[in-house]
């Protein structure tokens, strides 16, 4: 189990990227009116492993590229205080390089996602 916000985020990456990739696999060969409530199905169980029972999350997105991947997005700083911590990464693609804030809270020793930012130059945009 992982127990500090890195391997939190680091988990959430690779599972992250498998669903996009088997969602966005699933998307070639289902019809379009049955591929949403699958996607939304496979995320709700991912998010209940990474977030807290009542979380409520963004509407579920997908595609061709995961905007998530373990091999591609670094962890680049880690600021603890207390109970919450912020897990900031970038992702390296060839073309666009995202910086990503996860923000995670502690409870009974357990890290949990409570959002996912991305940030640029405009701003920082929910994603979970």
């Amino acid at each position: 189990m992982a127990n500090t916000p890195e391997q939190v985020v680091i988990a959430f990456q690779h599972d992250y990227k498998i669903w996009n990739d088997q969602t966005f696999q699933q998307s070639q060969t289902h019809d379009a009116k049955d591929i949403m409530p699958l996607a939304q199905k496979s995320w709700n169980q991912l998010l209940r492993k990474y977030t807290a029972p009542d979380f409520e999350g963004e509407p579920v997105a997908f595609g061709s590229e995961s905007s998530h991947d373990p091999v591609l997005e670094k962890v680049i700083s880690t600021k603890i205080t207390g109970d919450n911590a912020v897990v900031t990464t970038r992702l390296s693609q060839q073309y666009y390089s995202p910086v990503y804030e996860y923000q995670l809270f502690r409870d009974s020793n357990t890290w949990y996602l409570s959002q996912i930012f991305l940030v640029d130059e405009d701003g920082k945009y929910p994603s979970l």
